[in-house]
């Protein structure tokens, strides 16, 4: 089995790549920094002894780049059957503050970045006949915060996404399924996390802390190895109960 995993050189991704890395999976890595991809292959194939891990720099966001990371896994590996898609960044920014260059910055790499690689991905794989497609997206879907109107906007349109991906592609043997994490300890929010007092902490959801990358790993491994071929077109909330609880005052 040939996985993909974009973002993969830190986070949820390098998380879920050392989990199918242990069920035997050969995983190649993918992301805009080439120092951290390279880092991160070195890392995992330490953590796993005898994975099969490369790297492929590319930007996601941008077609071409897609194309060609897609093309070089299937040159190399004859095949992709998994496609993990961490793709994303924040930058706060008032509503009112918005800007085309603000706005593009998050849109190309949550967004775009999600829907190139599987569009190239997708093409291999009907002609396969089957293969699986696993997006992040968030609570940031149904939910927002301050500061957020635009990755709020991207990650709504990752989750609307996987359901018209399901629809186009389950004929072809094409599962389809988003995982929507809440507030996971990663890079792109260790700043909050260090930050935030316990007071606010424990408002955070129904639990009282952040998630840890691999406990959103462990539902990627699901929808990658386990989940039923019945199972398509969903999103599967990891959140702590966020998305449940009403705010107290």
């Amino acid at each position: 089995m040939v996985t993909l995993i974009i973002g993969g050189g830190s986070g949820i991704g390098y998380a879920s790549a050392v989990r199918l890395a242990r069920r035997g999976h050969v995983v190649v890595l993918s992301g805009r920094r080439a120092a951290v991809l390279s880092e991160a292959a070195a890392k995992l194939e330490e953590a796993v002894a005898g994975a099969s891990v490369s790297a492929i720099a590319g930007d996601a966001g941008v077609e071409a780049d897609a194309q060609a990371v897609v093309a070089e896994v299937l040159d190399v590996h004859g095949g992709l059957d998994i496609l993990v898609n961490c793709a994303g960044v924040y930058e706060p920014v008032d509503f009112r503050d918005l800007t085309t260059e603000s706005w593009r910055r998050t849109i190309s790499p949550t967004l775009d970045a999600q829907v190139y690689p599987a569009v190239a991905a997708a093409r291999h794989m009907a002609e396969a006949g089957s293969g699986r497609i696993i997006p992040v997206s968030s609570v940031s879907s149904p939910l927002s915060e301050p500061l957020s109107a635009h990755y709020s906007a991207a990650k709504a349109a990752v989750s609307s996404l996987v359901r018209s991906m399901a629809v186009d592609l389950s004929a072809h043997g094409i599962q389809a399924n988003a995982v929507a994490p809440g507030w996971i300890h990663t890079e792109m929010v260790d700043e909050f996390v260090r930050s935030v007092s316990t007071e606010s902490l424990a408002r955070v959801n129904l639990l009282g802390r952040v998630g840890q990358p691999d406990e959103v790993a462990n539902v990627v491994e699901y929808l990658a190895l386990d989940a039923p071929a019945y199972m398509t077109g969903g999103v599967v909330y990891i959140d702590g109960g966020q998305t449940a609880m009403a705010l107290l005052p």
